[in-house]
């Protein structure tokens, strides 16, 4: 599946509408016939109300404007209107270059509101992604947190079934990564990192659509606080270099309480790195 979003192929259009606009007028002529301008006024419409259903609502105002001008500020409205009205003080006999022929000329009435619209459009997706990234990285943390819970159950079965007992970080996974996969499309295991600093890595879990890699952890007696931090320093430095690694969550469960500062360990390793976000959870 592409991952190519609304808004690009709404931007993607919107170079196709500015083509066929730039055509409309000559130096001295509309170049074009009826038809072929009822058909650009009726695409442009159907960009438009396709462009304002995908923008955020915030950025609705300023879109509109765009298209609408006013009294003094002509913009796309009145080009598709008109767009061979003569600009009453164009003189065709002086034509100092100083006054354009037309009333709307489509450099500054359709190209550069276009162009304003198009950049609203690409800091949509942006908003967007990362109100999504968000969201996305909240879930999978209320995920860890609630993974003892999962832990108990699994241990504490009915009718006397056999226990589940999470025993190693293998364990770990295979739970973690039953239930990303009930959320997320497209779940990778054991992706490859690239090689950083003359070492390699290997993800546990690539979200790849969301650009999400979770690391997995679990204490065990040579493995405790610094030993932790040690290694997820060491992973945020590799992740940094992954081509699909927006955001990195590394979850370290801890039943048995090996890390004394397990709020410390989280604000000292969360943030933003070098464009890399990253978000560990401690569980007990």
């Amino acid at each position: 599946m592409s991952d190519r979003t609304i808004f690009d192929e709404l931007i993607a259009a919107s170079a196709d509408l500015d083509r066929r606009a730039r055509r409309v007028q000559g130096d001295k002529d509309v170049l074009v016939d009826d038809d072929d301008l009822d058909r650009l006024v009726a695409d442009y419409h159907e960009w438009y109300a396709n462009a304002l259903a995908a923008l955020p609502v915030e950025l609705h105002d300023q879109f509109r404007d765009l298209f609408e001008g006013g009294l003094v500020i002509k913009r796309i409205r009145a080009f598709l209107e008109n767009p061979g009205m003569v600009n009453p003080f164009f003189d065709e006999e002086q034509q100092s270059g100083l006054i354009d022929r037309w009333q709307h000329p489509f450099e500054t009435t359709f190209h550069s509101s276009l162009l304003e619209q198009r950049q609203l459009l690409a800091e949509a997706k942006h908003l967007v992604k990362s109100a999504a990234s968000s969201e996305n990285l909240a879930l999978i943390e209320r995920i860890c947190r609630g993974f003892p819970a999962l832990s108990h159950a699994v241990a504490h079965r009915h009718a006397s079934r056999p226990a589940l007992l999470i025993g190693d970080e293998y364990d770990v996974q295979d739970l973690l990564g039953g239930i990303l996969r009930m959320l997320f499309q497209d779940v990778r295991e054991e992706d490859p990192a690239p090689t950083r600093a003359g070492g390699s890595s290997r993800v546990d879990f690539l979200l790849k659509r969301e650009q999400v890699v979770v690391e997995v952890k679990m204490t065990r007696a040579g493995l405790k606080d610094r030993q932790v931090g040690d290694q997820l320093i060491q992973d945020v430095e590799r992740y940094r270099a992954h081509p699909e690694c927006g955001a990195l969550v590394a979850f370290v469960y801890d039943p048995d309480r090996h890390i004394v500062n397990a709020r410390g360990l989280e604000d000292d390793l969360a943030g933003e790195r070098s464009g890399l976000i990253v978000r560990v959870v401690v569980v007990q």
